[in-house]
């Protein structure tokens, strides 16, 4: 009986001195940093597209096809809500150019969800985490 109530008693102690579990961090933290893909060119030659996440909300997208002039960078803007993240680029004149790029945020990678296909294909522009 004794040991019982020494177990609850430590119990209690335990469940009222002990800190807050930390909140998970929201999407939108997660999400800044740098996104490739990697994937083949129209030509068979190799493309590297990388997306920059700000954390102020500004998105760079730039894409490359190896041994190719580089293309034009397009700038645009990113938000991010529950696990959905939307990146609207913008075209020279900074209104918006074509439909938003609209992903399910996983750890690692963006998987897209909505996409114009016409300029990203039948899959999308699925992305993942560079290393740092």
């Amino acid at each position: 009986m004794r040991s019982r109530l020494r177990m609850l008693l430590v119990l209690v102690v335990l469940a009222t001195s002990a800190c807050p579990l930390p909140q998970p961090p929201l999407p939108s933290s997660q999400v800044q940093g740098v996104w490739t893909a990697r994937m083949a060119a129209p030509d068979g030659s190799a493309r590297v597209v990388t997306l920059w996440l700000q954390p102020s909300g500004v998105a760079t997208l730039e894409t490359v096809d190896l041994g190719k002039e580089r293309l034009p960078v397009a700038h645009g803007v990113w938000s991010a809500h529950g696990d959905d993240l939307t990146v609207q680029l913008q075209g020279e004149d900074g209104q918006p150019s074509g439909a938003p790029l609209v992903y399910t945020i996983q750890p690692q990678s963006l998987v897209p969800k909505q996409w114009d296909r016409a300029v990203y294909g039948a899959t999308g522009l699925p992305l993942t985490r560079r290393e740092r």
